[in-house]
């Protein structure tokens, strides 16, 4: 059983390393480092040098750091699926009565193996902005599948199979911060999308420039974030309150949503004054990924362990 959990829990980490590595790409303009997929540049290892490009294929086309920027992406998502198909058999063969392991580990292999092929439609797209926004939402649903089968399997582990003594409040808030969060999640990514098709078409604006251009939505996705950090801190005071009922895993996420909170604060800060800083773009997309697996991590403490 610990075995499985230090290993589900490996994978949750290599899911939110792929999501880290895709929100590099993105930052660094390499979603089209590999012109093509699953190959780069007709390769399976990606060309070093312009000698080793095909025939048909235009030089111009070859940056090496963007290559391997996009090549690293995909070799991370290649072993997240092999982790996750493991996760899925070793369930299968060792959970079997416990339902929701079993349920959640094969839904988190058969939406990996589609997310693999839906990297080449994004690709084949040539980055459309709706396909790229679909493609970083699969990778947080799946890293939320695999949190919440780490949270079933730690539960089982310390015999936290139910938890009675929750308050009813305990589990509302719950939910009501991870609906919040999924609601800023996605504005969140139609700024991106928005900011990214402004940088397409007027490449002169600056970064502060484009924010200003995205409008009301820009202002309710501050809003609502500063709401969220605020109603994360007064879950965590709540929390407090009952150190002595809540589960561990609850505890933990708690803490580390509140923190992450305010690191993000800190980095809308440094939008609003430096504008968009690619490094703390990457940062804030990661954060805001980890904090919302957090929330389902705390959620999904509330239910209790069955084995159906």
């Amino acid at each position: 059983m610990r075995s499985f959990q230090k290993f589900t829990l490996l994978t949750v980490f290599f899911v939110y390393l792929v999501i880290f590595a895709g929100g590099l790409v993105r930052v660094t303009g390499a979603g089209l480092g590999c012109p093509d997929w699953p190959k780069c540049f007709g390769r399976w290892i990606p060309p070093t040098s312009i000698d080793q490009l095909p025939p048909d294929i235009d030089p111009a086309q070859f940056n090496i750091t963007l290559a391997w920027i996009e090549y690293t992406n995909r070799l991370v998502g290649m072993i997240v699926g092999i982790l996750i198909a493991a996760a899925a058999i070793w369930a299968i063969l060792r959970f079997r009565k416990y339902k929701r392991i079993v349920r959640g580990t094969i839904a988190a292999a058969i939406l990996v193996a589609f997310q693999g092929w839906y990297g080449s439609v994004v690709v084949s797209s040539e980055l459309n902005q709706t396909i790229v926004t679909v493609h970083y939402f699969l990778a947080i649903l799946i890293a939320g599948i695999m949190i919440f089968v780490y949270a079933q399997v730690y539960a089982l582990q310390n015999r936290e199979q139910s938890h009675p003594q929750i308050p009813p409040d305990i589990r509302w808030w719950s939910l009501g911060l991870f609906l919040l969060a999924s609601v800023q999640l996605f504005l969140g990514t139609q700024i991106r999308s928005t900011v990214e098709q402004l940088a397409q078409n007027y490449p002169l604006l600056s970064g502060t420039e484009r924010l200003v251009q995205v409008g009301i939505v820009n202002h309710i996705h501050l809003a609502l974030g500063l709401t969220l950090a605020a109603a994360i801190w007064v879950f965590g005071l709540r929390i407090r309150k009952n150190l002595d009922i809540i589960p561990s895993l609850l505890k933990f996420g708690a803490a580390g949503a509140a923190i992450l909170a305010a690191i993000q604060i800190i980095l809308g800060l440094v939008f609003i004054v430096f504008g968009l800083v690619s490094l703390a773009q990457l940062f804030h997309l990661c954060i805001a990924s980890i904090i919302m697996g957090l929330l389902i991590m705390i959620l999904s403490s509330t239910f209790k362990m069955k084995e159906n």
